[in-house]
């Protein structure tokens, strides 16, 4: 232990981002909103599936969009701690066998070819068709918002670097969480993230509902006008979350907003929810409330059950881990996870950057597109130049 941690004091977290794909380890590295902390953990073992978050070691979890009810997300263990420019902290169940297999792996120049594996699949022709669709099965009764996703895929420059790019995403989007996270066999996944889904420490629970995007050109925040179809797409997701408050019988709390927020080059409408723990005892809320929550109507629709069999039977591609979520659990006092937004899954050939737009009865099928290719340059625009 004392090896590693000599080898490693000092030395950037950027260079050992850089060495970790391929080795064959699961790892994330993360900065939260408003922070200028950087946060990396690396697992020395294959993450866990876990059902509760409650009694979780420290790591990072990792959810699909369809793993839903009850969720089953991913557990990336903290058994190696990084910081910058300070000794590695390393989880004393970690043996030396372990912790010298590791280094080695990491200085060498051996790659994990199941890490970084490509599945390319073809865009769907027409987002507008599918809009159309989408729009006339609302009109017919059975759906009230159905969220619908695209993509794009990119090649990857030769002289790409996880670890510049990162930095980049950090200083463009420093109200959002930003993140790169490795499961072998995934790919990366890179995002900057505007939406919270849950936030959990012993002082309080936060939750927000976030929806509407207009794109901000020269004006203030406060002068922004928001169309009908906004305001009413973002009230859908406010009472999902007041909805699901209602299903456990949870009815002291806080509610702020909804306010316009920025959010790159873009802005959104969103609505905090707060529960305070001094005036409410409540075991296991996070875990309930993820149950609930999770996928929201911002990134699935509403009524659930209805909206998730329309993008099933509609989308034509697989989400993956595009609109689950992720972050932290039980690091530093506090679980913080997020929808996974804004984001893009890199492999060995290809980068695919996702997005998607919520679609009501008004929804206007180009509007809507535009919207997604808005949402999608967020990163994308960072990658091309």
């Amino acid at each position: 232990m004392d090896q590693l941690k000599e080898t490693y004091w000092g030395i950037n977290l950027e260079s050992i981002v850089t060495k970790l794909p391929g080795k064959g380890y699961a790892f994330a590295y993360w900065r939260m909103p408003n922070s200028e902390d950087r946060n990396l953990i690396v697992s020395l073992s294959e993450p866990k599936v876990q059902k509760s978050i409650n009694q979780l070691d420290p790591g990072f979890l990792f959810n699909r969009f369809n793993d839903n009810h009850p969720k089953t997300p991913l557990h990336i263990k903290a058994d190696i701690v990084f910081k910058e420019n300070q000794p590695p902290v390393i989880d004393p169940r970690i043996n030396d066998n372990q912790l010298s297999e590791f280094k080695r792996r990491l200085e060498s120049d051996e790659q994990n070819e199941s890490s970084t594996k490509a599945v390319i699949l073809e865009e769907r022709s027409s987002f507008e068709q599918l809009v159309e669709d989408a729009v006339e099965h609302i009109k017919g009764g059975d759906l009230d918002k159905v969220v619908l996703s695209r993509f794009k895929d990119v090649e990857v420059p030769r002289d790409f670097s996880i670890a510049a790019f990162f930095d980049k995403i950090c200083q463009s989007y420093p109200n959002a969480f930003c993140s790169l996270t490795h499961i072998d066999g995934e790919g990366l996944w890179i995002g900057a993230s505007p939406e919270l889904l849950i936030s959990d420490t012993n002082q309080r629970f936060k939750t927000a509902a976030l929806a509407g995007t207009r794109k901000i050109e020269d004006q203030p925040l406060s002068e922004l006008a928001w169309t009908q179809k906004e305001i009413e797409e973002q009230a859908f997701v406010s009472r999902y979350v007041i909805n699901c408050f209602k299903k456990i019988r949870l009815r002291e709390f806080n509610e702020h907003g909804p306010k316009t927020i920025k959010a790159g080059n873009l802005a959104h409408l969103r609505t905090e929810f707060e529960v305070d723990y001094n005036e409410v005892q409540f075991e296991g809320l996070a875990d309930q409330m993820l149950d609930l929550l999770h996928p929201t109507s911002a990134v699935c629709g509403m009524p659930l059950e209805e909206a998730q069999r329309f993008i099933k039977a509609n989308e034509n591609y697989d989400r993956a881990f595009y609109s689950g979520f992720l972050g932290p659990v039980n690091y530093n006092g506090s679980t913080d996870l997020f929808v996974n937004l804004r984001c893009m899954n890199l492999t060995r050939d290809h980068a695919r950057f996702y997005a998607g737009a919520g679609i009501t009865e008004d929804s206007n099928p180009q509007k809507e597109k535009m919207e997604t290719e808005l949402k999608m340059e967020t990163l994308m625009g960072l990658f091309l130049t």
